[in-house]
């Protein structure tokens, strides 16, 4: 398996580098400071195939509205909830049915029960507003990994048992979440599809480069 052969002083490298970097160029938007956990799962419902800057104005508007799930299915939501995929409005309509009964859980497969809430969105809501350890993984976060290891990957990459295992050994122990904002913020800014390579600072030890 190619995981095993992936060097720990390169993950450390890599993870020391992106934490340092995270720290400089850290994306100040306002559901990385929210202390409602309801809001914080919509944020992370709202990011999904969506860029940040057109979930701002949407994620505001529905935080003045809706301050809690019984807020949301005692109104008539507004039609930018859906942000152009229709589907959203339903699933959070379904959503805040069930937590308006209930806490939501901070175990990952209970929250993997829920309407909408996949992989990704269930370890982003633990690790960036719950404080729990659970790394991310997406399309972005496979490629900065392949181009930096030097693997190749396709769309079934992120489900593999060694991607897996790989992005669980890269994430850190204690500043998960800085780790993962981070990640997020360089796949977004510099380790995009067209890649600014010049500007990285994972260049030096980058297979890609």
């Amino acid at each position: 398996m190619f995981v095993n052969h992936v060097p720990d002083n390169k993950i450390k490298y890599l993870r020391r580098r992106i934490l340092t970097w995270g720290k400089q160029n850290y994306a100040d938007f306002p559901w990385r400071y929210t202390t409602n956990q309801w809001h914080a799962l919509v944020a992370e419902l709202m990011l999904q195939r969506t860029k940040a800057e057109q979930v701002l104005p949407a994620y505001l508007s529905f935080c003045n509205t809706y301050q809690s799930p019984r807020d949301y299915i005692s109104s008539s939501p507004s039609p930018f909830i859906s942000l152009g995929l229709h589907w959203r409005s339903d699933t959070f309509k379904k959503l805040a049915d069930i937590l308006a009964r209930q806490k939501i859980p901070l175990d990952k497969s209970q929250l993997l029960q829920l309407p909408g809430i996949g992989d990704y969105i269930a370890s982003a809501f633990l690790s960036l507003h719950a404080g729990i350890r659970a790394p991310i993984i997406d399309s972005n976060i496979v490629r900065l990994y392949g181009r930096f290891f030097g693997f190749p990957t396709d769309g079934e990459t992120r489900r593999k048992s060694w991607f897996i295992e790989l992005t669980g050994r890269i994430t850190p122990k204690r500043s998960f979440k800085d780790f993962n904002y981070a990640v997020i913020d360089l796949t977004r800014m510099v380790c995009k599809p067209k890649p600014l390579c010049s500007q990285c600072i994972l260049a030096k030890k980058c297979s890609n480069v």
